[in-house]
Parts: structure tokens; C-alpha cells; sequence
């Protein structure tokens, strides 16, 4: 994988439902390659639509990007998730409506995974959120911290406000890398690459070590951010380090409330 790729929407290109998925919906592969540590699938599910997911080697994680569905006799609304773990299945269908749907995953199963068997279902208002990270006037929201028993899988989603181009030094300053390959999505605004303005639907794949930055676009920028493991510390170019695990744990005083599949 270069050591960042962005595939925008109308790049991703349409496939066959991949390996252990099943039933009637549209897919998009935004990243699935052999070099691709990190896996990304659009899929696009009309009325009467069904995704029957799992049971799989790998666990997956699906977020609710537009429109709403029902998953495990539950109703999950735009913003939501679940995370299907290996082993396990569950079937998503739409009612009435269009949704969209996003699927991470690692490319292979980790060295030593977690039990796997379950499925946690996160509703949109099960999402703890704060509009002020840390003083920041980032608002930002915890959807898997990775600290599930059965499962290590994280994403987090964060917002901001409107922004113009910084001068460099500015740039310079928010600089930094993770230790972990990760996945940014664009889910609303625009995402500043440089002089680059990269609107929603637009995917990152950023690998570990990889030293970079963004800024919001002049309509604000809401993404989600999936990493296939526990975050370690953030590192920034000018050395500095902060625990992320730490850091959504100070700023967020509850924990995502997950539901089980009913009926």
C-alpha cells in the first residue's frame, strides 16, 4: 500500500459480493487489493434489499452512512454500527428508502484474535459524543474503543467546524503519525490535503508510521476513522506524544452502549 491512498466515490469500482457475504445489494470496493492491510466496501441496498454478513474468519465492522436500516430485529438510523465478529452472522435489510453502507475489515485475521461469536449493535444515540473534545471545539464521538472482550476493532468519528487555508507553520503543527494502518472516510464537508479539497465519500487509507496532517474545507468535515486494532500513542513531527486511548477516555464520560440481536 503507498503510504497514503485516497480513493474518491467515483473511483470505487463495482464487485462481486466478497467472501462471506451473501444476498441482494450493491457493492463497491474502495480498497481490497493484495497490498491493502485495510479492507473498504461501499454497499448500496434499496427497498427490499438484504446483506447477510458472516459468518467469516475475520471480524467486520459496518457503519450506517446514509439512510436507515434493521439489523438484528434492531433499527439503526444514519450514524450507526456494528461490529460482526468472526464466527457470527447477521442479515441487514432496508425497508423503504436507500441506504448506504461502509465495511472495514483487516485484511487477515490477527495472530492472535479474541474469542469472536457476537454481534454488538451501536444506535446512532448509543454513540457517546461531546461537541468539545478537550477544549478543542472539535466534536467528536466513540463508536469501538477496542476494548470489547471478544473483539479488538476501533472507530471513532470526529467534527469540524468550518475552516480556510492555513499558513504553513499552522499546518506544520498538527503533523503526526499512528502506529496502527487506519482508514479516514469523509462522511460530510471536505477534507484539506495540501491544496486539495476532497468532498464526502472519499476514502484514506493512511499506512502506520505515516506522518501527515488535514485540515476541514470551508463546509466543515465530519469523518469516521477505523483502525483494525488498539491505538498506541499519537506521535507529532515535533516529537511530542499523547495516548489516544487516554484521551477519548478524559474527554467522553460514558461508554458506547452496545444491544444484542433480538428475535
Amino acid at each position: 500500500m503507498a503510504k497514503v491512498s485516497v480513493v474518491t466515490m467515483d473511483q470505487a469500482w463495482p464487485v462481486t459480493q466478497p467472501e462471506g457475504y451473501s444476498g441482494k445489494a450493491g457493492t463497491a470496493a474502495y480498497l481490497n487489493k493484495e497490498q491493502d492491510p485495510l479492507h473498504l466496501y461501499l454497499h448500496i441496498l434499496k427497498p427490499g434489499d438484504r446483506l447477510e454478513i458472516g459468518p467469516r474468519e475475520i471480524d467486520t465492522l459496518v457503519y450506517v452512512w446514509k439512510g436507515q436500516v434493521e439489523a438484528g430485529g434492531r433499527r439503526l438510523a444514519s450514524g450507526s454500527s456494528l461490529i460482526v465478529e468472526h464466527g457470527e452472522s447477521v442479515a441487514v435489510s432496508v425497508g423503504s428508502g436507500k441506504a448506504l453502507l461502509l465495511s472495514f475489515t483487516a485484511a487477515s485475521p490477527p495472530e492472535k484474535p479474541r474469542a469472536g461469536g457476537h454481534v454488538h449493535l451501536l444506535p446512532a444515540e448509543n454513540v457517546p459524543r461531546s461537541d468539545n473534545l478537550g477544549d478543542s471545539g472539535v466534536g467528536g464521538g466513540m463508536h469501538f474503543d477496542a476494548s470489547l472482550p471478544t473483539c479488538e476493532i476501533w472507530l471513532h468519528e470526529n467534527h469540524f467546524g468550518p475552516g480556510e487555508a492555513p499558513p504553513p507553520e499552522e499546518s506544520e503543527r498538527g503533523v503526526h503519525c499512528h502506529s496502527e494502518d487506519e482508514i479516514i472516510f469523509v462522511t460530510n464537508g471536505q477534507i484539506r490535503l495540501g491544496n486539495k479539497l476532497c468532498g464526502p465519500g472519499t476514502a484514506l487509507a493512511i499506512a502506520a508510521d505515516t506522518m501527515y496532517s488535514f485540515t476541514p474545507g470551508p463546509e466543515g468535515l465530519s469523518f469516521i476513522n477505523f483502525r483494525a486494532g488498539t491505538p498506541s500513542d499519537i506521535r507529532f513531527a515535533n516529537g511530542a506524544t499523547m495516548s489516544e486511548t487516554g484521551y477519548w477516555q478524559d474527554n467522553l464520560s460514558e461508554r458506547p452502549k452496545y444491544l444484542e440481536p433480538v428475535g
